[in-house]
């Protein structure tokens, strides 16, 4: 083997300048500790430096076979010339010891088709300018990079992507230093419980491309691959710029999303405040599986409320609570017409319930309406069990009202805040639902219990009344129901507004009737007194 040795000396440094540095087939450049190599480009077509000193690149590397540094180096590398410098040929470099960017004006993967994925498995440290990948990927080992900056960084500006290892250690957070016009660099930690594996990211500027929405978001997104699917339950940590928020993006309420269609649908972390001045970050945990990350705010997130009613017709006064005895009834899609389909029902459901969100200064006026279920504590909650959760509006305050399809709606007597998570619950007091001075046969709940409250039964035919004689009485939709000529019919199994005592069945004579659980609601000795919902659109 052909070697050229390049030795320091006691009282000073070998110090060799080429303008072009060939090394053919089987020679091998040893640049030992002290010594120093200054080369304009350097043209390697089978042979490898062994670099434990310095070697200074002013122009481009060119590398067509294997590794170009030996495993074994530890010295510096440094692209430091004033042009731009590219790194070229159809293998790659393979960079040890540390590789130093020390060009204002970058150095980049070809563009060309002779270019290649390249690795460092030393330290990349930049000292000034950007290095650009291009279409060709860059595997960084360990060492995490030093010397990023928002001036100093790898441009992910194609298809190329850096590629790193995070193990499943739930404490070692790993950078990837990218950027593309500017410096949008993401940390990834994995879990304990995930497994170690071999990431690729790189950022774009713009938001996903199916992604509909223009504002409340910030305008990047990262694309997250990982080696081997499934195994990963990551940590996110993004950073963006001021400039890159989008029209009302609220980075107080900002969270980070996942989509793996480009945005079509996307699963969103909880709202946390961003930290940081100018950059901000934010962090989400919890995602088990890599696609393109986003950041936005609680108008995609969601603005959560604790919000508890009771409905009449299921309670239960012995247990406190409601039956949930339709429960394997319930549809899949709302019954309000909201097209709100869920993929299952949750076990404590007892019913399809509906909230407005109302005009803080006009509370008949409904800005949002949401189709949600109330559980048998009357919890509204959401598919999978959590607290109402409402996406697609602005935060702010508003008057509430829950309504249900045969139970009178209520609607709150004061607005409500929707930011910081407010709880409201109408199960306490008749004072919280707004009541209607002009009805004077009932309030605006029914008392089910001492000091509990619930909404009005008994509106089988969905028009604000409960009627037991008269016209559009409610007894008349029970009767048509089981049939007028047949009224000791029992309709059973059936998921129906004429069934007001919510136990499945709709019975117009006998026990446990709807016909007497309507007539019970306006008086036994007063049937024709017609009660009303406080509902000031009606």
């Amino acid at each position: 083997m052909k070697k050229v040795f390049l030795m320091a000396f006691l009282f000073g440094s070998a110090f060799s300048v080429y303008s072009q540095l060939v090394l053919s087939s089987g020679s091998q450049l040893v640049v030992n500790s002290g010594a120093v190599v200054v080369a304009n480009d350097i043209n390697c077509s089978g042979g490898t430096i062994k670099n434990n000193g310095e070697v200074s690149i002013l122009g481009d590397i060119t590398n067509n076979s294997g590794a170009l540094m030996d495993a074994t180096s530890t010295g510096t590398v440094t692209f430091e010339g004033t042009s731009a410098q590219e790194i070229t040929g159809i293998a790659s470099s393979t960079f040890y010891g540390i590789l130093d960017i020390n060009n204002s004006t970058g150095v980049a993967i070809t563009t060309t088709a002779t270019g290649a994925d390249q690795v460092i498995n030393g330290t990349l440290n930049f000292t000034s300018g950007k290095l650009t990948l291009n279409g060709f990927n860059l595997t960084i080992g360990a060492s995490d990079p030093t010397g990023a900056s928002t001036t100093s960084f790898i441009v992910t500006n194609s298809t190329g992507s850096v590629k790193r290892s995070v193990p499943a250690d739930g404490s070692t957070n790993v950078i990837f230093p990218i950027g593309n016009s500017a410096y949008n660099p993401i940390t990834l930690q994995n879990s304990v419980s995930a497994t170690t594996d071999n990431y690729s990211v790189r950022v774009a500027d713009s938001k996903p491309v199916s992604f509909s929405g223009t504002t409340h978001i910030v305008d990047r997104s990262w694309v997250v691959g990982e080696d081997v699917a499934d195994g990963s339950d990551l940590t996110a940590t993004n950073q963006w710029n001021v400039g890159e928020e989008l029209t009302n993006f609220d980075r107080s309420a900002s969270t980070i999303g996942v989509t793996s269609d480009n945005g079509t649908t996307v699963s969103w972390g909880s709202n946390t405040s961003a930290t940081g001045s100018n950059p901000y970050t934010n962090s989400s945990s919890g995602i088990t599986s890599t696609g393109t990350l986003m950041v936005g705010d609680y108008f995609y997130s969601g603005l959560v409320i604790d919000l508890q009613a009771f409905l009449a017709g299921a309670y239960n006064s012995t247990n406190h609570n409601m039956d949930n005895t339709l429960n394997s009834l319930l549809p899949l899609t709302d019954p309000y017409g909201l097209t709100t389909t869920v993929t299952s029902i949750p076990a404590t459901a007892v019913d399809w319930i509906k909230i407005e969100l109302r005009d803080a200064g006009n509370h008949a006026t409904v800005l949002h309406s949401f189709a949600r279920f109330i559980d048998q504590d009357g919890q509204i909650i959401n598919e999978d069990g959590t607290d109402c959760k409402m996406t697609g509006v602005v935060s702010g305050s508003y008057y509430i009202a829950i309504q249900h399809r045969n139970h009178f709606g209520v609607v709150s007597t004061s607005t409500v805040n929707l930011a910081g998570s407010p709880t409201l619950t109408f199960k306490g007091a008749q004072a919280t639902a707004w009541q209607d001075g002009t009805i004077t046969t009932n309030a605006a709940m029914k008392e089910v219990e001492t000091n509990v409250f619930a909404l009005w039964d008994g509106d089988a035919n969905g028009d604000g009344q409960v009627a037991y004689n008269g016209a559009s009485n409610d007894r008349s939709a029970v009767l048509t129901e089981v049939g007028v000529g047949t009224p000791g019919n029992t309709v059973l199994d059936s998921y129906s507004a004429n069934d007001v005592n919510m136990d499945g069945d709709v019975i117009y004579n006998g026990a446990g009737s709807d016909r007497s659980s309507i007539l019970s609601v306006v008086g036994v000795s007063t049937p024709g007194v017609v009660f009303s919902a406080h509902m000031p659109e009606l």
